[in-house]
């Protein structure tokens, strides 16, 4: 586990999970139903606590709602509910939040995923080993095969950049956190990747947080700001694994759909809306460093400079500078002092 490994001793929850239930919002899937359902089954059966699925269609024109309906598993129980939102509260965000809500019930581990998504076989029984460690909301890990956005000069040059540049910036990151409480100390550096394609939170922190915020797209980033804000025990698992479709047609403006297109399309693509200018992260460090930064950052929101391509490419030098100048050795002195207080 990314943050945290799974051998950790694990602590002993006062109000232990009685089941888990899986949000998914539904959108004409007809065709990807059967099968993200047959991999939930799968996964259901190597689950050590019931499972069920909340599926919430909301404006189908196809046989979303038939199929799903159709479909029988001894280790997944289906509920299938619908919808119809008016237009322009139709997106995939306010489509999850109101899943989430209906699926957020006493004792449950609330998980969600998407339509398209395929979780892998111990996607829900590593969710519930992080939890069962001490995790208030858990990110998994997705993964997807963009060979056509790579086979454009536009989409290999963004997607080449922003791995550098990410790098570099999820260090400073994990930094931060680590002086911040958010990750612990000298444990791996997390993925720093939040999808609702494969998360998950205990119901009753999901409620006490307030629920999924009322966004089109990025609800996934800003469910996790939240969380931190809160000061709910987030943890970063690589094994939850989910494989999600890179189609180029999505149901959200803005979502992942969107961006596939936009890097194939652009010749010089806007940067994923989490990555910060090198002046920013350096003043973000500084603060840290005085104690004076509370929470990183809401990966939700683009910052006042949305990055692109061009952008990553002229501030990897400066960020790299920052990172082997002043963050590492400022972090190296200040664990030198906590080594004493900690040995106490």
């Amino acid at each position: 586990m990314d943050g945290a490994p799974l051998t950790a001793p694990c602590l002993r929850l006062p109000d232990p999970l009685t089941h888990v239930t899986v949000a998914i919002p539904v959108r004409n899937e007809a065709d990807r139903i059967p099968a993200l359902l047959a991999a939930l089954a799968e996964a259901a059966r190597l689950a050590p606590l019931p499972v069920g699925v909340v599926i919430l269609a909301n404006n189908c024109t196809d046989a979303s709602v038939a199929v799903a309906r159709a479909f029988t598993h001894p280790a997944l129980e289906v509920s299938v509910r619908t919808v119809t939102f008016q237009t322009p509260e139709a997106s995939a965000g306010r489509a999850r939040r109101v899943a989430m809500d209906l699926a957020a019930r006493p004792g449950a581990l609330l998980m969600t995923t998407d339509a398209d998504a395929l979780p892998q076989p111990r996607w829900i029984a590593v969710a519930l080993e992080a939890v069962q460690c001490g995790a208030d909301l858990v990110c998994g890990a997705i993964s997807c095969e963009v060979p056509h956005v790579l086979a454009t000069p536009s989409g290999a040059r963004i997607t080449r950049v922003e791995e550098a540049y990410a790098d570099l910036q999820h260090q400073i990151r994990h930094c931060i956190d680590q002086m911040a409480g958010r990750q612990p100390l000298g444990a791996p550096r997390p993925h720093y990747m939040e999808s609702g394609a494969s998360m998950a939170i205990r119901a009753d922190r999901y409620l006490a947080v307030g629920g999924l915020p009322r966004m089109d797209h990025s609800e996934d980033r800003a469910m996790v700001h939240r969380a931190e804000a809160d000061g709910l025990s987030v943890r970063y698992v690589s094994e939850m694994q989910a494989r999600v479709s890179a189609r180029l047609q999505g149901r959200a403006d803005g979502g992942m759909a969107a961006c596939l297109r936009h890097r194939m399309q652009d010749h010089d693509p806007l940067a994923d809306q989490a990555m910060l200018p090198p002046g920013l992260l350096g003043r973000l460090w500084a603060e840290a460093l005085a104690g004076d930064l509370a929470t990183y950052p809401c990966r939700s929101l683009a910052p006042a400079q949305h990055l692109r391509a061009s952008d990553l490419e002229a501030g990897l030098a400066e960020l790299s500078d920052l990172l082997a100048g002043r963050v590492r050795p400022d972090f190296a002195a200040w664990r030198a002092l906590r080594a004493p207080m900690v040995a106490e």
